[in-house]
């Protein structure tokens, strides 16, 4: 890669007016002496749609998270690189979950469980509010997505993996959530929005500039109330997006 170019493309000027948050702007916690580091991009905002939790977790060594309560929430777990096992009430089993899986937990009207997180995992954990009026009532459950259950696919000339919505193999109990990974291309292009819906956005691989503002490795951003959104990019970067509803129809817990 050209240096005068690349220096070009990280020399951006502020246009959009988007509250970027790069990795050491995030909330950064060290677990089990040093054994899990995580970085949590909604950790200091005020929660917004049905968004209440957001872990990024790199595994130095294998770290184990003892049996814990939920309630009423639903929980993603994003197994990127690595692998996970957990022991959870609603199975009363260890379960093994490989690389490339995603974890469901419908917490539902209370569950315990322990994750244990191999050494090199990399994950996202993603809580939701799917309704607590609703799902303090309902029963507790879990499900497993395996990793051959997520295929990369062709959308407007992108590769993408959708995991979650009317097109992916998992069906979130919180309302509207849509959830998908691209791979950019060196190049430019743009996505189209919902100006009805949020999107998260985190940049999980290379340097990406969007609506004219740059976004680094690990950075993360929050866009709402657009129809378009621009992209540029130098290498081959990677965004994970999660949509969900701008307004819900009903009253959040948190």
């Amino acid at each position: 890669m050209n240096n005068n170019r690349f220096s070009d493309f990280l020399s951006t000027e502020k246009k959009s007016g988007l509250k970027i948050k790069d990795r050491s702007q995030q909330h950064a916690v060290s677990l089990f002496g040093g054994k899990l580091h995580e970085n949590k991009p909604l950790a200091g905002d005020p929660l917004y749609s049905n968004l209440i939790y957001w872990a990024h977790v790199e595994a130095n060594e294998e770290g184990t998270f003892p049996m814990h309560p939920h309630e009423g929430i639903e929980i993603l777990t994003f197994i990127f690189e690595g692998g996970l096992e957990h022991f959870d009430t609603a199975t009363n089993k260890w379960t093994p979950l490989p690389g490339g899986g995603v974890q469901q937990i419908y917490a539902g009207n209370g569950v315990y469980h322990s994750e244990k997180y191999l050494k090199g995992s990399r994950a996202f954990q993603i809580w939701f509010d799917p309704d607590f009026s609703r799902s303090l009532h309902q029963k507790a459950s879990y499900r497993d997505f395996q990793f051959n259950e997520f295929t990369w696919t062709t959308e407007n000339g992108l590769e993408v993996m959708v995991y979650a919505g009317q097109e992916g193999p998992i069906q979130t109990n919180a309302p509207e959530v849509e959830i998908k990974r691209y791979k950019l291309p060196s190049g430019e292009g743009e996505f189209d929005l919902d100006p009805t819906k949020v999107y998260s956005i985190y940049v999980m691989e290379g340097n990406v500039k969007v609506a004219g503002e740059l976004m680094e490795k690990d950075a993360f951003v929050k866009v709402e109330g657009q129809e378009l959104l621009t992209w540029e990019t130098l290498e081959e970067s990677e965004l994970f997006i999660l949509s969900s509803p701008l307004n819900l129809g009903y009253k959040t817990a948190y």
